[in-house]
């Protein structure tokens, strides 16, 4: 593993995708495939830097074990798809939705892949898709197994998209106030993490795009996926967490922090305390080879052994990379073991209803001999008490 980049801000080159392509390929090798289809977006960009929102038009991208792969798009979106596209690809396009019969994109589709073959698809290919697939289906999420390890590329992407955040959650707690409504917490720091993005990358897809920065005060923040209104207030005291996370331009990241504003009521040092213990324990585990359950299995002991085993609401972390939440997961039931490359968040949380909630959250590389943070937040008690 190489020594971690400074940021990158170039889209990816041939090189780059070849060698995503190369190791997609030797799975289908593997796994006795002629051909495997993908129709997720999110893999689609992964291997060709072409974004897409899923509607009635399917784009449909079908590699063969050799040779040039081949993306099924409508006519209206081919030059959209030839200049995002960044790899070699084979065009074979439908006209519309709905067409004339034999012109559908499913009767140019059929025409794509040996009825004999043995055909890989990803487990949430759509239905209908499935069912228009030539030849003898078999379920496999390898492009998703390629995407666990990231490249020197990919890093440096993430490297950037931290920066990003960084500076985003900085605002955010420099403007966060009592009586500070959200849409306006929400606006300040959105605009500043995009307007950062615009400068460092002038060609960003905004389609690969999105920036979120806002607060769950202390009387919505033991619920960490409710979504508060727009002039929800801010509080005195807390605990308050915050929530900056953005996708930068096709690299997903994260930072969070639990915060007090003028005063910290009693009742929350202990929780506070006992998550920070939590978080402290998983990050000592973090290095090659730690299974990933065996993390969150000893870090919810630590808080149900301080009585709050009814309060875990979420496992200690999950992967990142092309998107804000993918594999792999620091949470029991996934048996896979840290490599070096990949990219996890560390979030143990205690929610409390009547109190609020308590979680920091960090995007972390593992490295050959352990990790490193690529964000930057304070930490501590004392630190993340702001005066008014």
């Amino acid at each position: 593993m190489p020594e971690i980049p400074g940021p990158i801000t170039i889209p990816p080159d041939k090189a780059e995708l070849a060698g995503r392509l190369s190791k997609v390929r030797a799975l289908m090798e593997a796994n006795k495939l002629d051909y495997y289809v993908s129709f997720d977006p999110v893999n689609i960009y992964y291997l060709t830097n072409f974004a897409n929102n899923v509607h009635e038009r399917p784009f449909i991208l079908i590699l063969p074990r050799k040779g040039t792969p081949t993306m099924l798009c409508p006519l209206l979106e081919s030059s959209h798809v030839k200049t995002r596209a960044l790899c070699d690809l084979e065009y074979v396009t439908y006209y519309e939705v709905p067409s004339p019969q034999g012109q559908n994109w499913f009767d140019v589709y059929k025409n794509l892949i040996d009825e004999n073959a043995r055909v890989g698809i990803e487990s949430a290919l759509p239905v209908g898709i499935a069912n228009a697939t030539p030849g003898k289906h078999v379920i496999e999420d390898i492009i998703d197994d390629v995407r666990l390890v990231k490249t020197a590329y990919e890093i440096g992407r993430t490297v950037h998209a931290c920066s990003i955040i960084n500076e985003g959650h900085r605002k955010l707690l420099e403007i966060t106030r009592p009586g500070a409504m959200e849409v306006i917490i929400y606006g300040e720091v959105v605009r500043l993490m995009m307007g950062k993005m615009l400068m460092e990358i002038p060609t960003a897809n905004l389609l690969a795009s999105k920036f979120i920065g806002a607060v769950w005060p202390p009387s919505l923040s033991h619920d960490p996926h409710i979504v508060p209104t727009p002039f929800t207030a801010m509080e005195e005291g807390g605990p308050h967490v915050s929530i900056v996370t953005a996708q930068v331009d096709g690299y997903g990241v994260e930072v969070e922090r639990t915060f007090f504003l003028g005063k910290v009521p009693e009742v929350s040092i202990k929780p506070f305390e006992v998550m920070m213990k939590a978080r402290s324990r998983a990050y000592e585990m973090l290095k090659p080879g730690v299974v990933l359950e065996e993390i969150d299995g000893q870090v919810r002991q630590i808080i149900s052994k301080a009585g709050y085993e009814k309060n875990i609401l979420h496992r200690t972390g999950h992967g990142l990379g092309i998107t804000g939440h993918e594999a792999p997961y620091v949470a029991l039931g996934d048996s896979r073991r840290l490599v070096p490359g990949m990219l996890i968040s560390i979030e143990p949380g205690i929610y409390l209803p009547g109190e609020g909630g308590y979680r920091h959250s960090d995007t972390v590389l593992i490295t050959e001999n352990g990790y490193a943070r690529l964000t930057d937040a304070p930490d501590t008690l004392a630190e993340l008490t702001i005066g008014l």
